[in-house]
């Protein structure tokens, strides 16, 4: 569960909101959660989006995030994506991509904890896109909230979308990966 008012010994608690660190589930009754339009501007192919589409509404989606005063890491899992993320804060990752391609990526904060900036730079299927993601954490009354606002710029098109996603707390066991999401393929 995301830390409430005492933090790891490397985070720092800025105020009695607390951090993102924990386990958070995508809220599918919140907002517009769908990523369609950021996976069409990325150019992937309408079956593949129907197919993310019916992923993320069949199973949850999970992000366990772990956020020190130097890193930010998160687990990404849902039906469709079985991916993780740790970035040194304020220093740009390079990735290399199959086919010659590279992708970077930086992250910053301006709230250690409650707040980051993530800043890609990726090949797609139809050019170069510029995504920024960024994680805010805010209170609800009595519940902790984490926000994802996530833009994405296809450089040659000049296409934009922005998608604003809202996690909860998850409490409780995690469940297994689905078998079809990335690196979970014939494992048991």
């Amino acid at each position: 569960m995301p830390t409430i008012g005492v933090g790891e010994p490397d985070v720092p608690m800025p105020s009695a909101l607390g951090t993102m660190n924990g386990t958070w589930r995508l809220d599918k009754l919140r907002g517009k959660p769908s990523m369609r339009g950021y996976l069409e501007t990325m150019g992937v192919p309408e079956l593949a989006i129907e197919a993310h589409e019916k992923g993320e509404e069949d199973h949850e989606t999970i992000h366990t995030i772990e956020f020190s005063d130097s890193h930010f890491k998160i687990k990404k899992q849902s039906r469709v994506t079985d991916m993780g993320l740790d970035l040194k804060l304020g220093e740009e990752c390079l990735a290399n991509l199959p086919g010659d391609r590279v992708k970077t990526t930086i992250a910053t904060t301006e709230n250690p904890g409650q707040q980051v900036k993530i800043v890609s730079r990726m090949p797609t299927m139809n050019g170069m896109a510029n995504v920024v993601d960024t994680k805010t954490l805010q209170r609800e009354g009595n519940l902790l909230v984490l926000v994802q606002t996530l833009t994405i710029k296809n450089e040659l098109s000049g296409k934009e979308h922005t998608t604003t996603r809202y996690f909860v707390p998850h409490e409780g066991a995690l469940i297994p990966l689905a078998a079809t999401a990335k690196g979970s393929v014939g494992k048991k």
